[in-house]
């Protein structure tokens, strides 16, 4: 099987455990969003903020690191797995201590007792970071749809019936546990990995110097990425910052499964072909123009379908989302792209230019949700859309410095499938524009749009489109 298959295959196996995985969860996500309030949606977020941040420490960048590394051994391995445990455990203690200094500083006292029981998730994250991370190098997701989906039902059902009966905000803390901890069970059990080596300073030294950069990357990253929940639930309610979460949980559905593919097929992918620069900008090429094939038109289809969606499936109370979502849409969308020239840097090492452009990349977003706090909810997803788009910019630098493949030809190679894509668009907008039922208008716009652009790709003969079909029918035959 050729590279270009072998990470399609990859892709498509990840895709199937991603899809399957998100619509579990999306399923039992719009069951608990009716039970539950934004509110306590909005007390998860300030939660998840700090869980999140903590989530970049533990790791450190390590697993990255033990993918981008061709010559791993197995004290690099029981290195890296030794390492995880024992700065999950520094962490949790600190959450533990600052639990009742950040409940005293949004006001809300129940945040002591959730963030110390959540903070557990830190620990058990950790017992099963370094197996995943072998069965992504060998890109056998098959493993992984297994795992993830069986987990995802589990937990999300226990969650479910916990907010039936009255747990609130519990429920979902819940749901976070069971489903790392059922995580662990199950991927120890499926794997054969167990730590042979031994703890080593020179492993640890050797993959710090290419993780310790990723680590400064992601944590300006995360913090940043979470900086406006930091702040939406302290200036201005805990139910705003409700709203604009599942706003962007809508979006984040799509953007969930097509990043989680792109970034665990990626780096191990193409990691083999590091030193061979001119197959690698051409694959990266490929990759580019097959994603764009796919988010460009769905990302637009779900930003024009936001309020008959959200009004159908999560009633009448959480429409304040709409706006959130369209935005979330168009800004995720482009974010996607953007991370396969983030990735790209990773193939080849250069975690120290990530790290520059992350510096550019902060500057611009927090000047611009300082700008936009004080307007409101809808003002603050602007400036996200706003700063995604300069951080393309910024993403591409480097890549067309040193691969000559930068903004201006990437975007060159997406203008076709963007321009079939806005056609798709303001056909299906017309088509729903003078209906007045939101289940009819969901019909109307799922008829239309995939002909309709299937049409326009042909119409403007898109060769990417036969070579995507192409591969997917030899996955289908292969994929038993």
């Amino acid at each position: 099987m050729s590279l270009s298959s072998k990470i399609f295959h990859g892709m498509a196996w990840s895709a199937v455990e991603r899809l399957s995985v998100q619509a579990v969860q999306f399923g039992l996500g719009i069951i608990l969003a009716r039970i539950l309030t934004p509110k306590e949606y909005g007390v998860l977020g300030i939660l998840l903020v700090f869980i999140t941040i903590a989530n970049v420490f533990v790791d450190s960048g390590f697993t990255k690191a033990l993918i981008q590394k061709q010559d791993r051994s197995a004290d690099d391995i029981t290195t890296v797995f030794f390492f995880n445990i024992a700065i999950s455990l520094v962490c949790y203690f600190l959450l533990w201590w600052t639990a009742p200094l950040i409940a005293t500083f949004y006001e809300i006292d129940q945040l002591t007792p959730l963030l110390r029981v959540l903070s557990l998730s830190l620990i058990i994250n950790a017992l099963f970071a370094v197996p995943v991370t072998l069965i992504t190098i060998d890109l056998d997701f098959k493993t992984l749809t297994k795992v993830n989906f069986a987990t995802a039902i589990i937990s999300g059902s226990i969650a479910v019936y916990m907010a039936y009966i009255g747990y609130g905000v519990w429920s979902l803390v819940a749901q976070i546990l069971i489903r790392s901890s059922l995580t662990v069970i199950l991927v120890w059990w499926l794997t054969k990995w167990r730590p042979t080596g031994s703890f080593s300073k020179s492993s640890l030294k050797q993959l710090f110097s290419y993780g310790s950069k990723l680590l400064a990357s992601s944590l300006l990253n995360v913090t940043v990425n979470n900086f406006y929940a930091l702040f939406i639930a302290k200036l201005i309610s805990t139910k705003d910052l409700g709203y604009y979460t599942r706003g962007t949980q809508f979006s984040d559905v799509v953007f969930g499964v097509l990043s989680n593919v792109l970034d665990s097929v990626l780096l191990p992918g193409l990691s083999k072909i590091q030193e061979q620069r001119d197959v690698l900008i051409q694959q990266t090429r490929n990759i580019i123009k097959a994603t764009a094939l796919l988010i460009i038109p769905l990302f637009l289809f779900l930003s024009i379908i936001a309020e008959p969606l959200i009004r159908l499936l999560l009633t009448e109370k959480w429409m304040p989302a709409v706006p959130i979502m369209q935005i979330f849409c168009i800004a995720r969308m482009i974010t996607i792209i953007s991370g396969i020239n983030v990735n790209l840097l990773y193939v080849i090492g250069r975690t120290d230019l990530t790290l520059k452009q992350q510096y550019s990349k902060i500057a611009v977003r927090v000047i611009l949700l300082l700008a936009a706090l004080k307007y409101g909810i809808i003002y603050i997803a602007l400036a996200e859309l706003l700063s995604t788009i300069i951080h393309f910019f910024i993403n591409t630098y480097y890549p067309g410095k040193i691969m000559n493949y930068g903004a201006t030809a990437q975007l060159k190679d997406l203008q076709t499938i963007s321009l079939a894509s806005l056609l798709m668009i303001i056909v299906v907008f017309g088509g729903m524009y003078f209906i007045d039922n939101d289940f009819l208008k969901l019909c109307i716009a799922l008829i239309l749009a995939l002909p309709i652009y299937f049409g326009l790709l042909r119409l403007f003969k898109v060769k990417e489109l036969e070579s995507l079909l192409k591969k997917v029918k030899e996955f289908s035959k292969h994929k038993n």
